[in-house]
């Protein structure tokens, strides 16, 4: 209910108000008690009675005092709030009856979305005053979409304000104009469409559909979107593609976080144009532990990037040589550099290898192993690991027990008597395969294979074929490791294929399998199956576990978009987690351009204002106040000696009670010795004092929130200058060429220190020179 800008949310506590003159006689009837004074003459008086009899009543002005609370409480919890209008410029109250709200509800608009829930409560206010109804048409592609067709009361929209959140994927306009103009909507006085500034292919399609249905208001936010186009962890750490808004700040912060949300590092960055590149340099076990890049302060799903299994750099080992055979150092050169962008890669021998507890082992051509090599390399296989072998000469005339499948003797030639009459092509990948979704080129031509005999298992342990239907990769599960074997050759002697893109995409995959066996996952369900969500991103980037999101089919996910059939986020399949992400890594954020026949504004934070807590907190000190001055009217409280001191304390006492908060804190502010201050030293290095100012007030927020302790904004001390006595601690980021403190400095920094402050002294330069054998040069002076 709602009475000119004030909106009542449970208006049916306003009936109280008509206890009010009961009030008044209950309260006339019922004075306060009277003062009781012991004087022994009074005893003669006693069993008096007198024909005239009066009762006393109670002032006036204390019944007027109590139903004033009564008054403001049941006001109160009438819940009401302040409501001014919404509407845009030239638009008028009497132009509010029926309004159409369409709402931009995806992840770029989701750091505003508390200005977008005020914005829709303003609309609905607007429309209850002037008696109208509302409709409401989501951009954001939905499962299960509002139709615009549906009128909803204010109330219905407030409902639906409070709970409406962005989608995790971007709008489309062109889908949202499509069912305005098949569901005939008819004329509306008022269409306001709350947008997020961003440019579409389907944006004036959708502002031409509007314009034709009525006036249009396009009111777009203010603080445009950041996004990260793509993450990987390489040899220097983890590194992080960024597009912006135009209008977007320049600098940037990107975080490395584990799954289970553990900081890993922090790097700073600056925007070219509208891309920024930024590197997390982190040491190759540190970087690998990474699941998750996000921009430091953006809450959207944008501003998160998901790294699954396989994305971290495994640890790779690649056998040199076996049984005295001679390096194989040209096919160890193909593998290495198809995966030395993608894995930390280091060569030995099996012993050497398996010690340095590598999570996967390329063994190239190779006869039988020794013994003792072979019995490690089936224990290390059974714990877990990854053994990747290929086909060659020596494992054609002389095959071991470490194969996926049994091997026919001698290899399938071009021209022999096993062979084809002309070089084989690859067949397409099948959709139980893990490497479905690759595309195997034309040009790859097989002159040469390891043939499998034949039997019930080889078809479920095959990856790959040739177009004749003979298999190119097979795998098979040993204990809780894996073997997967490529029937051709590491180097490009028997195929085309090491000179691919499709080889190195192919050893990626089957990389993704390194260290699987220790996540339990059954052996025997790999490449089997669709992808099955896990865990889901929303829209303000936030992982949630997935509940009814459909699984897909391997053959479709590689190319899977973020939308409602396939929300971004985590997904496994037999035991391997694969992402969809948010943002494409050819997406860009380029603002709306002129729409033609709208109005421009800015959306702005201007929704209702509760006035509840007001109410009942003013009704709750009058409250004391009554109980104050029912003591002293009883004569319960201590005797004053002067009427004129009593009212002046009174006053004093109700003047206390209505000095606002603010002010206490605004002169707690004003003196440090007043309110717990964190500070840091200046060191005239603007990037250096803003990035210890940021650090201190994320440790001020997290005391806040997580103990007793309220620190206030952090402050800037100058060593020579300022009173250190008041901040119980200081950070001091040394500079990187330190110069010598003042006489001056060091009496203040010693006088604090003896009065039990904590001084942090950050030289920054002391771990990295420590490993090169020297001290840098603030570490020296702090010696010194």
């Amino acid at each position: 209910m709602t009475f000119g800008l004030i909106h009542f949310a449970a208006p049916l506590a306003l009936l109280g108000l008509l206890a009010l003159p009961l009030l008044w006689l209950v309260l006339r009837a019922a004075p306060p008690a009277p003062v009781l004074r012991v004087f022994p003459p009074l005893r003669l008086l006693l069993g008096l009675r007198t024909p005239d009899q009066a009762r006393a009543r109670a002032p006036l002005w204390l019944v007027l005092f109590r139903m004033a609370i009564l008054a403001l409480a049941i006001l109160g919890f009438a819940r009401p709030s302040f409501s001014p209008p919404a509407l845009a410029a030239g638009d008028t109250p009497e132009a509010s009856g029926r309004v159409l709200l369409v709402v931009d509800d995806g992840w770029t608009l989701a750091p505003a979305w508390s200005e977008v829930r005020a914005a829709m409560t303003a609309i609905a206010s607007d429309i209850e005053r002037a008696g109208g109804e509302a409709h409401l048409l989501l951009t954001a592609p939905a499962a299960s979409p509002i139709s615009p067709a549906e009128a909803l009361t204010p109330g219905a929209l407030r409902g639906r304000a409070a709970q409406l959140e962005p989608q995790a994927w971007r709008p489309d306009r062109a889908d949202a104009a499509q069912r305005i103009e098949t569901a005939r909507l008819g004329r509306f006085a008022r269409i306001v469409w709350v947008s997020d500034g961003l440019q579409d292919a389907g944006a004036q399609r959708l502002a031409t559909a509007l314009r034709a249905l009525g006036p249009v208001t396009v009111q777009t936010r203010d603080r445009p979107v950041r996004a990260i186009t793509d993450a990987s962890v390489s040899a220097d750490g983890v590194r992080a593609s960024l597009i912006r808004a135009p209008g977007a700040p320049p600098d940037i912060a990107v975080a490395a976080e584990t799954a289970e949300g553990r900081s890993l590092g922090v790097a700073e960055g600056r925007f070219d144009g509208q891309t920024a590149e930024v590197l997390i340099q982190l040491p190759a076990e540190i970087a690998a532990r990474a699941a998750r890049v996000r921009i430091v302060g953006e809450d959207s799903a944008g501003g998160q990037r998901l790294l699954p299994d396989g994305a971290a750099r495994p640890n790779v080992g690649l056998i040199e040589s076996t049984t005295g055979a001679q390096p194989l150092l040209s096919e160890i050169y193909y593998v290495e550099r198809a995966l030395s962008p993608y894995a930390t890669m280091q060569r030995g021998t099996v012993a050497q290898l398996i010690d340095a507890r590598v999570q996967a082992l390329v063994l190239p051509d190779a006869s039988r192993l020794a013994p003792q090599d072979a019995q490690r390399l089936t224990r290390w296989l059974e714990s877990g690991g990854l053994l990747l072998r290929f086909a060659g000469p020596r494992l054609a005339n002389d095959a071991d027990e470490l194969t996926p499948v049994r091997l026919r003797s001698g290899a399938r030639t071009l021209g022999g008597a096993l062979a084809w009459e002309e070089p084989q092509k690859i067949a397409p990948f099948a959709s139980t395969s893990p490497f479905a979704g690759l595309t195997p080129p034309e040009d790859i031509a097989v002159r040469r294979q390891l043939l499998a005999i034949p039997g019930p298992e080889l078809e479920e342990r095959t990856w790959a074929r040739l177009s004749d239907g003979s298999p190119l990769v097979t795998a098979a599960p040993r204990g809780r490791g894996l073997i997967v074997l490529f029937h051709v050759s590491a180097g490009p002697d028997w195929s085309d294929l090491p000179l691919s893109g499709l080889y190195v995409e192919m050893l990626r995959r089957t990389l993704a399998f390194a260290g699987r066996g220790q996540s339990g996952t059954n052996a025997e369900e790999v490449g089997a199956g669709p992808f099955v969500p896990t865990r889901l991103i929303d829209g303000f980037g936030t992982l949630r576990q997935a509940t009814g999101a459909q699984t897909i089919p391997p053959e479709v996910f590689a190319a899977a978009a973020a939308g409602p059939a396939s929300p971004p986020g985590l997904y496994e399949r037999a035991g391997l987690a694969a992402a969809i992400p948010v943002v494409a890594r050819n997406e860009q954020l380029q603002a709306i351009g002129p729409l033609e026949g709208v109005t421009m504004s800015a959306l702005e934070r201007a929704g209702a204002h509760p006035l509840a807590g007001i109410l009942l907190s003013v009704a709750a000190i009058m409250t004391l106040l009554d109980l104050f001055v029912s003591l002293w009217l009883a004569g319960r409280l201590p005797t004053l000696a002067r009427l004129p001191f009593k009212s002046a304390s009174l006053g004093a006492l109700l003047l206390l009670a209505l000095v606002p908060v603010n002010q206490a804190h605004a002169q707690n502010a004003q003196d440090p010795t007043l309110s717990l201050r964190l500070a840091y030293v200046v060191t005239g290095d603007a990037r250096t004092d803003r990035m210890s100012r940021e650090g201190l007030t994320v440790l001020s927020q997290t005391l806040f929130d997580r103990t007793s302790v309220e620190p206030t904004a952090p402050a800037a001390v100058n060593l020579a200058t300022d009173d250190l006595s008041a901040y119980p601690f200081i950070y001091w980021p040394a500079a990187a060429e330190p110069s010598a403190l003042s006489d001056n400095a060091l009496a203040n920094v010693d006088r604090y220190l003896r009065l039990g402050g904590l001084l942090l002294v950050d030289t920054r330069d002391a771990t990295v020179r420590r490993t090169q054998g020297e001290a840098g040069p603030a570490a020296t002076m702090l010696r010194g």
